[in-house]
């Protein structure tokens, strides 16, 4: 089923920008409004699921037909704004899978289409870059079902690019209006002479099925040469248990990687924009503590990165990264600071890229993956049609046990300025073991349930701070072992339970949310995009139970699972 959905906006440098060989705006809809030709549209739905938007708003299949509605127009995300692409007020295409399946008690179908470009001719072109606005959103799995194909043999083989550009794959989870996507695909198309490129909406591999909600809004589609001959550039800087594919941004003393087992591990994501292979490519990580005094420095030797034209495999990687053991521990409590920069023998023509930062606390007691000087976001519960409750909803985050002897006492969390309300509220606090075998909403946890105190609620999201919420008993942490560290109201409610946290900010997979799926269960859905403020505390505290009774609090037993 469709989802209220929340955005992600995380942006990236456009590549190409060199000389432009083709250029689309789709002012004529399916007609195309360029000089080469028309483009073709198939889907599964006979030709009514892709659609041109002219510029009053309305639709038109490939057939000519209108469609009678003005997209996106499904019943799960019929009130979303419309694609405010650069040129989106003479037209823009659409998949609107979510209008074809509508309505969905007439049963639902999982859904496929792509439109096809005219014939073109890069026989003169060494690097080919395709540019393009989106606005899209999927359900219900996080593996983003959008790609851009590339043949150069009349149609008879395609190659598959990732589409969805720089958004962090979720389901459910707008992208920004527009995201502008820009995908080399020169070792599929330079120097060929019968390339077409099509935009495709395909059940994602990961899958092979599941996907049929929402829509894929597609205009001002550019495709250019690749101006630039060497430009290195480190596209993420991670810190922390990358190993374990966690990064926290606060981190309990006693559960550093000790020096002995290859100390902070730096994770650089590295990528060669240049159309040239660059030669004698190394990485220099430095470690800088609060006073400016470079404590560690490491140099890792790449050697040689290819070109994206020029990669093992077609398509190549859009980024690389090498995981950077510095074989430093920390000797004292505080803030330190990670920096890398990358280099290669020649002369880089965009120096801008080549270095990032990235901060650690080392704490007494607080295990986190939240920047606290960035909290932009309130996640918050979806209303309920019709009535004036919310549904069910949690937020969570993992945590990997480093080294043993460490217990948990508690959760803190940061509330938004939209918790709680006119009715009582009813959640919990989890601590869930988990089992691989069972997945995360079956694995086993600890429970505390508690009603929500009011006097918790900022008045704004600066005024916020952290809650401490103890639990009933101290909890051991095995070494090796994932926690999901969470808040969750399972019923519905008529207060809502907000949390807040970094938007854009969840790379390494640590962040659950708990919805509905497609089946209509409630489950935790992760690898969401956003990073909610909570917690794991590993020292004893006093908790709330203990000081503010008499605002309400209560504490009651704790819940099996």
């Amino acid at each position: 089923t469709g989802r209220q959905a929340t955005t992600s906006s995380l942006e990236m440098a456009t590549r190409g920008g060199g000389t432009i060989l083709f250029q689309e705006d789709f002012a004529n809809g399916f007609a195309g409004n360029n000089t080469f030709g028309a483009w073709t549209a198939e889907d599964t739905g006979g030709g009514t699921i892709w659609q041109h938007v002219d510029a009053s708003g309305n639709g038109q299949f490939a057939d000519g037909t209108a469609s009678g509605v003005q997209p996106p127009a499904g019943e799960f995300s019929g009130n979303i704004n419309a694609l405010a692409s650069t040129t989106g007020a003479n037209g823009w295409m659409i998949f609107d899978c979510d209008y074809y399946n509508t309505p969905s008690s007439s049963g639902v179908e999982n859904t496929e289409g792509w439109i096809t470009s005219p014939v073109l001719d890069f026989t003169n072109n060494a690097s080919v870059i395709v540019s393009w606005e989106q606005y899209f959103v999927y359900c219900c799995y996080p593996f983003a079902p959008i790609f851009l194909e590339v043949s150069s043999d009349g149609g008879n083989n395609w190659t598959t690019f990732d589409g969805h550009g720089s958004f962090i794959e979720s389901a459910n989870t707008l992208s920004a209006n527009p995201l502008t996507t820009s995908v080399d695909i020169s070792c599929a198309a330079a120097g060929q002479s019968n390339v077409q490129i099509r935009f495709s909406y395909l059940q994602a591999e990961e899958t092979s099925s599941g996907y049929s909600r929402y829509f894929w809004g597609i205009d001002d589609v550019v495709i250019s040469e690749n101006p630039v001959v060497n430009d290195l550039s480190i596209v993420q800087l991670t810190t922390g248990d990358v190993f374990n594919v966690f990064e926290y941004k606060h981190i309990p003393f006693e559960q550093r990687i000790l020096a002995a087992d290859g100390g902070l591990v730096a994770g650089v994501l590295y990528r060669n924009n240049g159309n040239a292979d660059q030669e004698g490519v190394e990485i220099i990580v430095d470690i800088v503590d609060a006073d400016g005094n470079v404590v560690s420095s490491t140099t890792e030797t790449l050697g040689t990165v290819p070109s994206f034209g020029n990669g093992a495999t077609c398509p190549s990687n859009p980024q690389d990264t090498v995981f950077i053991a510095t074989g430093w521990e920390p000797t004292d409590l505080g803030t330190y600071t990670v920096q890398a920069n990358i280099m290669a023998m020649a002369a880089d023509e965009v120096p801008a890229d080549n270095a990032a930062a990235s901060d650690v606390t080392f704490t007494e007691d607080e295990y986190g993956h939240d920047d606290a000087d960035n909290l932009n976001l309130e996640f918050r519960p979806i209303p309920i049609d019709g009535t004036d409750l919310f549904e069910p909803t949690g937020y969570g985050n993992f945590y990997h046990i480093q080294n043993e002897g460490s217990t948990a006492y508690g959760l803190t969390v940061r509330f938004g300025p939209n918790s709680g309300g006119v009715g009582e509220l009813e959640f919990e606090t989890r601590l869930y073991t988990l089992d691989p075998a069972l997945g995360l909403t079956e694995s086993p946890f600890a429970s505390v349930l508690w009603l929500y105190n009011n006097e918790w609620t900022p008045s704004g999201g600066a005024a916020s701070e952290f809650v401490y919420l103890s639990f009933e008993d101290p909890i051991s942490l095995d070494q090796g072992i994932f926690y999901f560290a969470s808040v969750i109201a399972e019923f519905e409610t008529d207060s809502e339970l907000t949390v807040l946290g970094n938007s854009d900010s969840e790379t390494d997979n640590s962040t659950g949310r708990y919805s509905r799926a497609g089946s209509g269960e409630y489950v935790w859905f992760t690898s969401q995009t956003a990073t909610p403020a909570i917690r794991l505390i590993t020292s004893e505290r006093v908790g709330v139970d203990e000081i503010a009774n008499a605002n309400g609090i209560q504490l009651f037993q704790n819940i099996p699972n």
